[in-house]
């Protein structure tokens, strides 16, 4: 819960010294429509149900972010010293996570000893999906180094988060890691391809979310035989696809998942329609901002994944991180966090951050334009 703090801070420092900002000589496509969606997002609170800070957190989230990535592929010293970082971090973290697995989560315990099992549980899940956010950078950086010892490192890692991934009951975390992996290893045989398949299929996924969604809850046998948690997730999605074409253009407003009074019955247990948010980032970005805000985003993924598979169809380790990134987080945002909540955006911007790092430790970086 810290990292949005010091990522703000980070990020803060980097926009006071301005330096990777003079470098672009204008602004580039992927720029633009990132602050058009945050732009829009923000203004879309005007028409929400739901009062808060929420827009003030994203348009910041979203300067400080960019800006945090920015400077940690600044110069090659700044990349080496962010993925060094990142390296450090994912060996004293999977050490903690890997006390919290085996001894029974005593770290939790300590913190909040009459804490309730779920969200005792909540705490170390979420640390796993910083951790997620490490492994591939710097697994993809020691191979890069082509060394032996690099490469024993570099499985060390995958094979360490992909058992923790195992850990405190989330399916969607190992969904996840495993999508990461096949991406990464798809990725290092057909580099260009696989970052299209993935960054498209997320784009696609996004702007069809809210007409093939229902479709899972058409055969009710087959929801029988999954977990309650899972069953309960394709209630609160077939409840917001049917809200969503109450408003389809511009959406119910920024966070309004917070203010739905409804209620669903799955299994004999009645729930909110939205238990704080949809459990899916694409009918979140739909339920929230409508059609204009999906396609902002569509477009700023597809175009990212244009531009990232055409700058390193011939740097197959930088493009297995890539892809796997995309791959892991783009199936986890599908059923699990809310978009807007700041420890989520903030460990997608580390992520960005250390992908922007590994392109730029050996120079490899295309253009700041770019």
């Amino acid at each position: 819960m810290a990292v949005p703090m010091l990522m703000g801070l980070t990020g803060a420092m980097a926009l006071v010294s301005g330096a990777q900002w003079r470098a672009l000589k204008r602004l580039p496509p992927w720029l633009i429509l990132f602050a058009a969606f945050t732009f829009w997002a923000a203004l879309s609170s005007l028409w929400s149900p739901t009062h808060g800070p929420t827009a003030l957190k994203v348009m910041a989230l979203a300067a400080f972010g960019a800006a945090f990535a920015a400077a940690a592929g600044k110069d090659a010293l700044a990349a080496r010293l962010s993925l060094s970082g990142a390296t450090a971090a994912l060996v004293v973290l999977s050490a903690l996570l890997s006390i919290e697995a085996i001894f029974g989560m005593p770290f939790s315990h300590a913190i909040e000893p009459r804490a309730e099992p779920l969200t005792l549980i909540g705490r170390p899940a979420r640390g796993l999906v910083v951790l997620l956010a490490l492994v591939w950078p710097a697994a993809a950086w020691f191979l890069s180094e082509r060394r032996l010892g690099h490469a024993i490192a570099a499985a060390a890692c995958i094979i360490a988060v992909g058992l923790l991934s195992t850990q405190f009951g989330q399916t969607s975390t190992l969904a996840g890691f495993s999508a990461g992996l096949t991406a990464f290893a798809l990725a290092l045989a057909i580099p260009r391809l696989t970052i299209l398949a993935v960054t498209w299929g997320v784009a696609a996924w996004l702007l069809a979310a809210p007409f093939l969604t229902p479709l899972l809850a058409a055969h009710a046998q087959m929801l029988d035989a999954v977990p309650f948690s899972w069953e309960a997730r394709v209630g609160i999605w077939r409840y917001v696809c049917a809200r969503i074409v109450e408003q389809p253009w511009i959406g119910h407003g920024l966070d309004a998942g917070r203010s739905v009074a409804d209620t669903i019955v799955v299994r004999g247990i009645e729930m909110q329609g939205t238990p704080l948010h949809p459990h899916s980032a694409s009918l979140q970005i739909w339920f929230d901002t409508g059609a204009v805000g999906a396609g902002l985003a569509a477009a700023l993924i597809a175009l990212s994944g244009w531009r990232l598979a055409h700058a390193f169809e011939r740097q197959k380790y930088d493009a297995a991180a890539i892809a796997a990134t995309f791959a892991m987080f783009g199936l986890m945002a599908n059923v699990g966090w809310s978009i807007w909540q700041e420890w989520w955006a903030s460990t997608l911007i580390v992520a960005a951050a250390l992908l922007s790092a590994l392109a730029a430790a050996r120079g490899r970086m295309p253009g700041a334009d770019n």
